[in-house]
């Protein structure tokens, strides 16, 4: 089996389909078997490329199709793996919507969709919206988009702020709906050290993911909602506004934020730098040059 095994696993990562179905076709049980590494993945975490040893987490042009065989074969689509400490959220969705090889290789929005078609749970194994929640915290905005377009639920002003959904943000922040917990929905932190009480909260990480996600016309509302444009969003991804729009290559977001008091000389606690500082060493010159001289510096 462990050499079915390492085979299986090469031909996932290198696309080699006829290889794959081979294997599948000479071991129907490879798709149950795990990785004897610690972090214990299914064949189908490694098409995700994240997770998984380091050495195999790269994405074939062809990986929609390995994941297509491998759910064919019948592999299950929500295995857990011991992945970043383990836990409910280790699903090949979950890790593959915050995997930058299929983002960088441009297939990561098609595999959610073969992911969610071969019964991946679109809200989580504890519908509470998890790879949702991970696709917009890590940036990916157009996984974010190919899960909604799966069935994946928006019923919180983050998730509807991070997909630019300007009509639901408007009525959360109508004073008839009140930024109360019900603003949240279903929604549980992915991440620990996430906690979200109270309007102040609610708007600053609604921001944050207007912010990440380019949605300039919810940021504005957010702000005359009384968002801080100067304050640090909450948990693992946690940064000021001004650095996110730049760190997730937002530019556009800058002038918009710097009109609302944000201050591009602001050390971030995630960056250890300001906006200042990272658009120079970014390579952006021009934000670079109105950053360094608005705040009065």
């Amino acid at each position: 089996m462990t050499d079915h095994w390492d085979k299986a696993v090469l031909a996932i990562v290198d696309g080699d389909l006829e290889l794959l179905e081979r294997l599948l076709a000479d071991k129907p049980e490879l798709v149950h078997a795990r990785s004897p590494a610690p972090h214990a993945p299914a064949l189908l975490h490694y098409s995700a490329a994240n997770g998984v040893e380091d050495e195999l987490q790269r994405t074939p042009p062809n990986a929609p199709s390995i994941a297509e065989a491998l759910l064919k074969a019948g592999a299950p689509p929500d295995p857990l793996s011991k992945a970043y400490g383990g836990g409910r959220n280790a699903t090949p969705m979950c890790l593959l919507v915050s995997s930058w090889h299929p983002f960088e290789r441009g297939v990561q929005s098609e595999l959610v969709g073969v992911l969610a078609r071969g019964g991946a749970a679109i809200d989580g194994l504890d519908n509470d919206g998890a790879p949702l929640a991970t696709a917009l915290t890590f940036g990916s905005t157009r996984a974010a988009e190919a899960l909604v377009q799966c069935g994946a639920r928006v019923d919180n002003i983050l998730f509807a702020a991070g997909l630019g959904q300007v009509d639901a943000v408007r009525r959360w922040l109508e004073p008839s709906g009140g930024l109360s917990a019900a603003a949240i929905g279903s929604y549980a932190p992915v991440f620990l050290g996430i906690t979200i009480e109270g309007p102040e909260a609610i708007r600053q990480q609604a921001l944050h993911f207007a912010v990440a996600h380019g949605q300039t016309e919810v940021a504005a509302m957010l702000l005359a909602a009384g968002a801080d444009a100067g304050a640090e969003s909450l948990g693992h991804h946690a940064r000021l506004p001004l650095l996110q729009c730049l760190f997730t290559h937002k530019d556009w977001m800058v002038d918009l934020l710097l009109e609302h008091g944000a201050n591009p000389h602001a050390v971030d606690g995630k960056l250890k730098c300001s906006a200042a500082d990272y658009a120079a060493r970014t390579d952006r010159p021009e934000i670079s040059e109105r950053l360094r001289h608005a705040g009065g510096a």
